[in-house]
């Protein structure tokens, strides 16, 4: 980890200037409130999806490589077990009820793996494990969102049914990543005109997701978020204490390439994802709204940290 904290502490500065930009852009009203919902969807359904097929296929990863990531995939379950226990811990001693106390849960599992996460070890780790370990965090993330994460978000209204959840989970992202695994899997060539084409499309990621944050939080009601103060134990909690007890609880057990990868997911900010599906179930999108705009701007602070930490406690 110490070798790529330049490198982390050099790529979250970039992140912040892409947000300062899109933030000035939403500002001068280069970039309209309008517009973000269709930039959003451009992102989700045309850059992700061509980044997480260039990240598996480019990794050049064998069936092998899989079979001996075995003790990362236990390491994202864990992760994804002990996140929503804490939730439910943190949100009964604020004593939240309703629409926030199932809201705080999602917010408190879901990272930003597609907008942060991926462009962010995409930088750092050049190794062919970080296509490996983001596959199998991605198939574990997107099974919980669309199962868990949903039922959370609908539960005042009696929750989803398990055909809407396995139908939203067959989307442009896992479609992408069913993709990759098959072509890596088989072996295929892709012409190099159709590789260099997704490729670089999903190389975009990186710039137009921060300036599409950036803008978006221009647009977001921070003014009540003070007196909020289980969003700020969001922050302390999620992404401060559990990628660095992570970090130290798998030290022994995880190549160093997936200890740090699993250090910089268990720390995302929260996923945007949340937000709509929160929006589209009549939840408390508002806290959900906040939670965001703290918890991302907390990350360029948050993400160096942790990294320091891990580099200092653990060695």
């Amino acid at each position: 980890m110490n070798g790529h904290l330049e490198v982390i502490i050099n790529q979250v500065i970039i992140f912040g200037m892409l947000m300062l930009i899109g933030y000035i852009a939403s500002k001068r009203k280069v970039i309209c409130q309008d517009s973000l919902s269709h930039l959003a969807r451009f992102i989700v359904k045309i850059i992700l999806p061509c980044l997480i097929f260039a990240v598996v296929v480019g990794s050049g990863v064998t069936l092998k490589d899989f079979l001996l990531s075995l003790h990362f995939t236990f390491a994202v379950i864990i992760l994804f077990v002990l996140l929503p226990i804490l939730g439910y811990v943190i949100a009964k001693l604020f004593r939240l009820e309703g629409k926030s106390f199932n809201i705080f849960l999602p917010l408190m599992t879901f990272g930003n793996m597609g907008f942060i996460g991926i462009p962010l070890i995409n930088e750092v780790y050049k190794d062919p494990l970080a296509g490996v370990s983001i596959t199998i965090y991605t198939l574990v993330d997107m099974s919980l969102l669309w199962t868990f994460g949903v039922y959370m978000c609908s539960r005042h209204i009696g929750g989803s049914s398990i055909k809407n959840s396995i139908k939203n989970m067959i989307n442009p992202t896992t479609i992408a990543l069913f993709l990759a695994i098959l072509v890596l899997v088989l072996g295929i060539k892709l012409p190099r005109v159709i590789a260099d084409t997704i490729y670089g499309i999903g190389g975009t990621s990186k710039y137009l997701s921060m300036i599409y944050i950036g803008a978006a939080l221009s647009f977001m009601d921070h003014k009540g978020v003070l007196k909020k103060p289980h969003i700020f134990a969001i922050v302390i909690v999620k992404l401060i204490i559990m990628p660095v007890v992570l970090y130290g609880i798998f030290k022994n057990y995880l190549p160093s390439v997936q200890l740090g990868i699993l250090s910089i997911v268990a720390g995302l900010p929260i996923m945007t994802t949340v937000v709509m599906l929160a929006k589209a179930y009549e939840s408390d999108d508002h806290l959900a709204t906040e939670a965001i705009f703290v918890t991302t701007i907390s990350c360029l602070f948050t993400i160096p940290l942790v990294s320091v930490i891990n580099t200092f406690l653990w060695r």
